[in-house]
């Protein structure tokens, strides 16, 4: 059956015991104190960057690189002292872990990686921290990586704004490449339908006004010449006319006369009469035949006339019912034409837009290239550092003497736990199993001993 110790009996089991416990402790505690006092000092030398953009007016000029807020500075920075480029450049200059070197670059960087620290300082600093064992290596470390950094970051900065200039032109040839095709469309696009742009509308409406009152007066002329042909009343040759009358007028009187001349003197009284009356009637067919040619050629012209007029009114109406077809597809035509009006428009303010950020990205980039080396400036350069930041020997010491005590202890403990010694009434009842019947109690101390007869100090 094991045993079980109370803490009382533990600290006693200790006490008894202290010889072990301070002589171990005492062991590992200047052993300890050994390897702290021979751990080598490292040293941090700290570089502080300051950062001040030059930021003109946004109503001058809109920066092309947007502001970064404090965490994406501190990654940016961070990203960029971390770098294998930035970092190799430092470790070649300053011939830094040669050892590391010799297994290849990428150790070496590792190296530095792991003793470099990039931390916010404010919003517009940053410090750099190098860990070292030789204080001015430290110190000389912090400040070129700073510089390097200070190097690198003008260069990228003056390439994000030679890139964004490079690409804004670029999109404004091409955008200039599309307003061309479309104003070339729109052109293309007026010329096939010149007769029915919409800017016509009123003038083909005007014109329209002008065929149909042209209309109504070759419609208004035929109706005249119809009318006069109406009222010239003449008819073909024959008796019913007035010709025809005369003609049958003028046979009789001369058949009357005939008669008279071949019984009668030619000039006796009545045949000086009819021959009167038969020049007379003569005179008067004459005129009525002339009258009757006259009519005849009024009436040619009249005929032609009225085909004129109605060769010119079909002719009208062609044209007219041409325009109405202009008319009726000018909607048609305003609504294609406004939406290649409005493609031109989009583009042309894209264009309008691209030119002005261009400009605005070359005043950027002259800003950049004359304000560029006072944006960044090493606010605190690093010195050597004097005192060690590590170790913390004092604290190490603490740790130290701590352990060395719980290992005393433990061992001391262990010791006890291992003897087997019988020190009390109760562990004789538990070991022996018997009851106990005395006890003899524990005797020490030089004056106990002189008290006691001389047989029993002599068996003591």
């Amino acid at each position: 059956m094991d045993r079980t110790y109370t803490i009382d009996e533990l600290w006693a089991a200790v006490k008894r015991r202290w010889k072990v416990a301070a002589l171990v402790a005492g062991g590992v505690f200047v052993l300890a104190g050994i390897v702290i006092a021979r751990i080598p000092n490292e040293y941090k030398a700290r570089a502080l960057v300051m950062v001040e953009p030059f930021t003109p007016h946004p109503d001058l000029v809109i920066p092309v690189i947007n502001a970064q807020s404090l965490e994406e500075k501190v990654k940016s920075v961070r990203s960029s002292v971390y770098a294998r480029g930035l970092m190799a450049t430092a470790i070649e200059e300053l011939n830094l872990y040669p050892k590391a070197r010799e297994k290849g670059m990428d150790e070496a960087v590792e190296a530095l990686r792991n003793d470099t620290e990039v931390h916010a300082e404010g919003d517009n600093a940053f410090a750099i921290i190098v860990r070292s064992k030789d204080p001015a290596e430290a110190a000389k470390t912090a400040n070129r990586l700073a510089e390097l950094y200070i190097e690198g970051n003008l260069q990228v900065r003056a390439g994000q704004v030679t890139r964004t200039r490079d690409i804004i032109s670029q999109k404004l040839a091409e955008m200039r490449g599309q307003l061309s095709q479309a104003q070339a469309k729109i052109s293309a696009f007026k010329q096939q339908h010149q007769d029915e742009l919409p800017e016509l509308t009123e003038a083909r409406f005007h014109q329209r006004d002008q065929i149909a009152k042209s209309i109504e007066q070759e419609g208004t002329f035929a109706q005249e010449a119809q009318h006069r042909i109406d009222l010239l009343g003449t008819q073909p040759f024959g008796k019913d006319t007035e010709v025809g009358r005369l003609e049958e007028q003028y046979d009789e009187i001369r058949a009357k006369y005939a008669a008279l001349t071949s019984s009668l003197t030619p000039d006796h009284p009545d045949v000086v009469a009819m021959k009167r009356e038969v020049d007379a009637t003569f005179g008067r067919l004459a005129n009525a035949r002339a009258r009757a040619a006259a009519n005849d050629l009024e009436l040619r012209r009249m005929n032609d006339a009225i085909k004129r007029s109605q060769k010119r009114i079909e002719q009208l109406q062609t044209e007219q019912s041409k325009i109405d077809k202009f008319i009726a597809g000018a909607p048609l035509v305003a609504a294609q034409l406004a939406d290649l009006n409005k493609d031109v428009d989009l583009i042309g303010a894209k264009v309008a837009s691209l030119t002005s950020k261009k400009a605005e990205a070359e005043i950027t980039a002259e800003l950049e290239q004359k304000s560029g080396p006072t944006e960044f400036r090493v606010l605190e350069s690093a010195q050597p550092p004097t005192i060690a930041a590590a170790p913390n020997r004092t604290q190490f010491l603490g740790l130290a003497l701590l352990a060395a005590i719980a290992l005393g202890c433990a061992i001391a403990l262990g010791q006890e736990l291992s003897d087997r010694s019988i020190r009390s009434e109760s562990e004789i009842g538990d070991t022996l199993a018997l009851p106990v019947l005395a006890c003899v109690p524990e005797l020490g101390g030089k004056y106990d001993l002189q008290v006691l007869p001389s047989h029993v100090q002599a068996q003591a």
